[in-house]
């Protein structure tokens, strides 16, 4: 979901966003730079079988050498920190040049960079690792705004008694309003849809 039709939902359904969190939540983006790296990243997404990587280590090393690797050929001023949240997951975090050029319009290089990611190092991998990448928090940011609109919307849903239809998500996003929700005996959540047309419905348990 594009961060504009993201504000304009949470406003729908009772959530005001605050102005200087909307500054900070999305860098500014310089069409021309990030050209390069969009097509680039949008290429490997197309095709992750085709990228080459090197074997040797174990997944966090593997992940790390990836994407110094890939992040190189653009700009030498990014760094990559990674660390394991669980048996399952790593957190990378890239800081350092442009944020903005990671990030894209709307997430979506950010979101094309973590699919490849996943998709390149899970290869042959017999248990799959996800890898969890952020950029300046943005990240953080979006995914409490995600959460607060499931509360918000499972809210409604108690008071009505009526299921209720999110806006158009990414898988990635279907994901965080899953996962806030997923404690919450009065409510279930659904994804329905095919492709970009998927959405979360929020219905009563």
């Amino acid at each position: 979901m594009a961060d504009n039709n993201l504000e304009k939902y949470l406003k729908g359904i009772g959530i005001e966003v605050d102005d200087e969190a909307k500054i900070q939540e999305a860098p500014a983006v310089h069409e021309e730079e990030v050209q390069n790296f969009n097509t680039e990243v949008e290429l490997l997404a197309q095709d992750p079988n085709a990228v080459r990587i090197d074997t040797e280590g174990d997944f966090a090393e593997r992940c790390e050498s990836f994407l110094v690797n890939l992040l190189l050929n653009f700009d030498p001023a990014y760094a990559v920190e990674l660390h394991r949240t669980d048996q399952d997951e790593i957190a990378v975090e890239i800081f350092g040049g442009d944020p903005g050029k990671i990030i894209g319009r709307g997430g979506r290089t950010l979101s094309a960079l973590e699919y490849v990611a996943n998709a390149v190092l899970n290869r042959g991998d017999q248990q799959d690792v996800r890898v969890n990448i952020d950029v300046g928090g943005y990240k953080r940011r979006r995914d409490e705004r995600l959460r607060n609109a499931a509360r918000k919307a499972a809210g409604r849903v108690r008071d009505t008694g009526q299921q209720f239809p999110l806006e158009l998500m990414t898988a990635a996003e279907r994901r965080v309003v899953h996962m806030a929700l997923a404690d919450d005996a009065s409510v279930i959540t659904e994804s329905e849809g095919q492709g970009r047309d998927r959405r979360i419905v929020v219905k009563p348990a």
